[in-house]
């Protein structure tokens, strides 16, 4: 979620009379209390946590208090290794996103490292279908930081693109969640590679600016 700033004011109140007293003043130096506490993953206002009850809750940590994801050989929650290649594998609902703010927000996922990795799977909201309209990508791979000049027409070749879905922020009123889900499409040739290159990650980010939003995540999905 972006760094948001954090401001305080101070109203001031002037008589009508036009002109200042014996109580004029050229400056004033007031300390205030600010306090701000950093919380885990489940207790913030964007909650992340796994979903509950989900039957892939085991390809999802929250070791230190912070989500993540395994879905590879080193997560000893599992038995296999990692996905097939040559085929899609549907992982769904994964982890919960939940709105515990004070106004409605738009959710999104912007991965980096470019096309290197990212072009072969996506996060979702709804149930991924080939050619089903219940889903939406809400996620893209940051293409040198150019989201904000990419259209609905494929170019980052996601795929949300050939199994014909849109892509879109998620709104969350207050108190809302939306369940995410992860695929995966694999080439042939592709066992023993790892669809996300070392140092590759995941940033969820919310907003409250619906009118900022880059135009490939609009319209906006309402999971409700």
């Amino acid at each position: 979620m972006k760094r948001r700033q954090l401001l305080l004011g101070a109203g001031t109140l002037l008589g009508a009379g036009g002109a200042l007293g014996t109580g004029a003043f050229t400056s004033v130096s007031a300390d205030r209390s600010v306090q701000v506490n950093v919380v885990d993953d489940a207790s913030a206002y964007l909650r992340l946590v796994p979903v509950p009850g989900s039957g892939n809750a085991a390809y999802v940590n929250t070791d230190g208090g912070t989500l993540s994801i395994d879905i590879s050989d080193g997560n000893d929650n599992v038995l296999g290794n990692g996905v097939n290649p040559n085929a899609t594998t549907v992982f769904d609902d994964l982890f919960r996103i939940e709105n515990q703010g004070t106004q409605t927000i738009y959710v999104w996922i912007l991965e980096s490292g470019g096309r290197n990795g990212s072009k072969r799977h996506a996060f979702y909201a709804g149930s991924w279908e080939q050619g089903g309209t219940s889903a939406r990508a809400i996620s893209l791979a940051d293409y040198n930081n150019g989201v904000g000049t990419l259209k609905r027409d494929g170019r980052q070749r996601q795929p949300q693109f050939d199994a014909g879905i849109d892509t879109a922020a998620v709104e969350l009123g207050v108190g809302e969640f939306v369940d995410v889900g992860l695929v995966v499409d694999t080439p042939e040739g592709s066992a023993g590679s790892a669809i996300l290159k070392d140092g590759q990650t995941m940033t969820i980010n919310a907003t409250a600016d619906r009118e900022g939003l880059a135009d490939v995540f609009t319209p906006v999905y309402d999971p409700s």
